[in-house]
């Protein structure tokens, strides 16, 4: 689902076509190359509806047209360039902002994630962010992350 989203932002159409057969077809891809034993096909059609239920959530929310907003000439990086994010865009008045697109866990789980962000945008030099948006498919909700230097370490 990230790869669809940063490869849709890339050429500048987040239809949400595009962006659900883009998905599918990468997990149809992943699930022909290696079926484990003992998956049944019923979990798999759970998976891909899945899939399809989270990218419908991301296309009707406000982060989705914000992005679809955005002018080719602003994506600074996407995929593998943007590592270790999902896409790094400007915004209109010319502010890098990284995107992270994840399927966040409940409870301290997320915690720890967020932690993780806070560190690679501390570390991340290629270029001056002035936050990291935070999109997570399960709920559907988004964050900014901002103020990279005054975050205290968990003890």
């Amino acid at each position: 689902m990230r790869a669809a989203v940063a490869s849709g932002l890339a050429r500048g159409n987040m239809s949400p076509r595009s962006l659900i057969d883009e998905a599918l077809v990468a997990f149809e891809r992943a699930v022909g190359a290696s079926v484990p034993e003992g998956v049944r096909p019923f979990l798999l059609f759970s998976e891909r509806d899945r899939i399809v239920r989270e990218l419908r959530g991301f296309i009707e929310s406000k982060v989705a047209a914000r992005m679809a907003a955005v002018r080719r000439r602003d994506v600074i990086a996407v995929a593998a360039s943007a590592k270790p994010f999902d896409a790094i865009v400007r915004n209109r008045f010319g502010r890098a902002y990284a995107i992270v697109m994840r399927r966040l866990p409940a409870g301290d789980g997320r915690l720890d994630v967020l932690r993780r962000i806070h560190r690679a945008a501390r570390r991340y030099d290629k270029t001056p962010l002035s936050g990291v948006l935070v999109y997570d498919f399960v709920s559907g909700s988004a964050r900014l992350v901002r103020d990279f230097r005054t975050i205290t370490r968990a003890a």
